[in-house]
């Protein structure tokens, strides 16, 4: 069973069925009782209005699909507003206040409206996963390609319709005889809401060849080309592995196995460059959680080894033990300025007996640490360097320099022991090392190239799916009685607006892409938020936002007490009137939502 519960889905479920049945089945409706909705015929006007002659301007979609559709008249408009339904069913980044609110303003082009009471309305309130925000701004995209496969349909037979309907690889045939089905997500979301008992809640094609790779052990041979049909194979394979627990590949401990992203931060440097290279940097702003990340990236380095060598079998039935090798094979140094060679590598003591001796420093101790076991026997170790230009990384790193590269091949330190020996150090191929760095505290352009070499970077920008992410977390922490999906509009324009900001920032002359704002700086607007709306909040509407878009006092608050403190330290060399001009025409930016009611 593929189908997500994790959520109260039920009323999804049940529109796609309608879906089925009054849309696809015959030329009912969705919204509208005993309506006849999708005709052939309407469905043509709808291409022709939308698809054959597409808007690629800069206008907002609403904007450009009134003009397109607005004046065709109610069965078209009607249809519109159905097809964008079936779009919003199975997206969970769009809150449920904001579909209906879309969903609305285009049935009002025909004096329409979406009852709350409605089970589509209903089934806003839920998604079942994300479409990333590229499922956003490709909408029209979407939408299209929903409109050509539902006019392929309505070519068919009635009773191949029939058939097809009810067998999901059929129905994939068909729907994948659509041109481009290969870059629409929405080709994904439609099987598994027609078929969600052979179709996963995966929406990129991408993730879906990820999971084949890292569960292919679990099948004496691949049967079929089709990678629906092989991770169908897998899922079986793993219910019988793991009897009596709910599944699903976006969940621990499948999830852990395969998922590659590390909150997007790997999206550029796949996990198996990052084995080969075995080094990497996360750069960018302040506040952009690059120390989340690196441990997120850290369990997944450990764990991706865990499955390589375990098989899925034993990977599944070692999770404690995989747990506990997580917590005892990431290691965090917090580095600083005087952070130094003597720290990491090794330096001259004092000995017991009044003279001199050579200690081991962080480095040695933790691969003697890590060596204690032998290599076929342990998994991977990640050593954290936060902020790591903070000290002068060369010299702490000495001879280490060069066995970053080397691995396993030792090199003879340049002092020696009092009895005349060598020292030798030699870096272990299982260690790995991932460093932070801000932006601001040092140029990247400073940091030694031949040393720069042996790191991959990724960037850490702003992010503004994570912004609204975690803000729902901490809301939901707080336990207000006012539901998530009601302000979660105007976190978005928060998201919104924090990105135009830093579009600011970054063309700024006076400030740069350095010091854009991180996201991790607009957490505190979620309290801001309870304490001004109260123990027994009373407003329907406007949370962060009045009608004019204009910021109320928790993103006021914000831009006072976290971001203009941070922007007037990062502009402190400028003269009073040049910095206070820079920081009015900066806050104009944030505290101006770029869209009004």
């Amino acid at each position: 069973m593929a189908r997500y519960s994790e959520n109260n889905t039920d009323n999804i479920y049940q529109a796609a069925e309608s879906f089925r049945a009054n849309c696809l089945l015959s030329d009912g409706s969705l919204l509208f009782e005993d309506a006849s909705i999708w005709r052939p015929e309407a469905l043509d006007r709808l291409y022709k209005a939308f698809v054959a002659t597409p808007d690629e301007g800069d206008r907002s979609f609403i904007i450009k699909f009134k003009d397109q559709i607005g004046q065709a008249g109610q069965e078209v408009i009607r249809l519109a507003a159905e097809v964008l339904c079936i779009y919003f069913l199975f997206p969970s980044r769009v809150g449920g206040v904001r579909k209906r609110q879309v969903v609305n303003e285009v049935l009002g082009w025909a004096g329409d409206t979406l009852s709350e009471s409605h089970f589509v309305s209903s089934a806003f309130s839920n998604g079942i996963g994300s479409g990333g925000q590229g499922y956003n701004t490709r909408r029209p995209f979407e939408l299209a390609f929903l409109i050509e496969f539902a006019i392929a349909w309505k070519k068919l037979p009635p009773e191949k319709q029939k058939e097809v309907a009810s067998d999901p690889w059929q129905f994939q045939e068909i729907i994948d005889g659509i041109k481009d089905v290969e870059s629409r997500q929405l080709r994904h979301m439609l099987l598994h809401l027609l078929f969600p008992d052979s179709f996963e809640r995966i929406t990129s094609g991408n993730h879906k060849r990820r999971v084949i790779k890292a569960f292919a052990g679990l099948l004496q041979k691949t049967e079929s080309d089709d990678e629906d049909r092989t991770i169908l194979a897998i899922r079986q394979e793993l219910e019988r592995l793991l009897p009596n627990q709910q599944l699903d590949f976006y969940w621990s401990p499948l999830v852990e196995a395969w998922y590659d992203d590390s909150e997007g931060v790997t999206e550029g440097a796949p996990l198996e460059i990052i084995q080969h290279k075995k080094q990497v940097v996360l750069y960018g702003p302040p506040g952009t959680g690059k120390t989340f990340r690196a441990k997120k990236l850290a369990e997944r380095i450990i764990r991706s080894a865990a499955l390589a060598q375990m098989g899925p079998a034993r990977y599944f039935q070692s999770q404690d033990a995989i747990v506990a090798a997580v917590e005892q094979n990431v290691h965090r140094r917090q580095l600083h300025p005087a952070y130094s060679y003597e720290d990491f590598i090794r330096a001259l003591h004092i000995s017991n007996e009044g003279g001199t001796e050579y200690r081991a420093g962080y480095l040695p101790k933790l691969i003697e640490v890590i060596e204690q076991k032998p290599r076929s026997e342990r998994l991977p170790h990640v050593l954290i360097l936060d902020e790591m230009n903070r000290t002068d990384l060369s010299r702490m790193l000495g001879e280490c320099f060069s066995l970053l590269e080397d691995r396993n091949e030792p090199i003879e330190l340049s002092a020696r022991e009092a009895d005349g020996a060598g020292i030798e150090l030699r870096i272990p191929d299982d260690l790995f090392v991932i460093g932070t760095m801000n932006l601001i505290d040092q140029s990247i352009e400073q940091i030694d190239f031949a040393l720069r070499r042996r790191f991959l970077w990724l960037l850490c920008p702003f992010d503004a799916d994570a912004l609204v992410s975690v803000a729902e977390a901490k809301w939901k922490e707080l336990k207000s009685p006012l539901e998530w999906e009601r302000i979660e509009p105007d976190f978005r324009k928060l998201a919104e607006a924090a990105t135009s900001l830093n579009k600011e920032i970054h063309k700024s002359q006076l400030l740069g892409p350095q010091y854009e704002v991180g996201h991790t700086y607009l957490f505190d607007v979620v309290v801001f938020l309870r304490d001004f709306l109260g123990p027994q909040p009373t407003r329907k509407q406007n949370y962060l936002w009045n009608k004019k878009g204009e910021a109320l006092e928790p993103v006021v608050q914000v831009w006072n007490l976290s971001l203009r403190p941070l922007l007037e330290q990062y502009l402190a060399g400028l003269d009073a009137v040049a910095r206070n001009t820079e920081l009015d025409r900066l806050s104009k930016v944030l505290l101006r939502s770029t869209t009004a009611e």
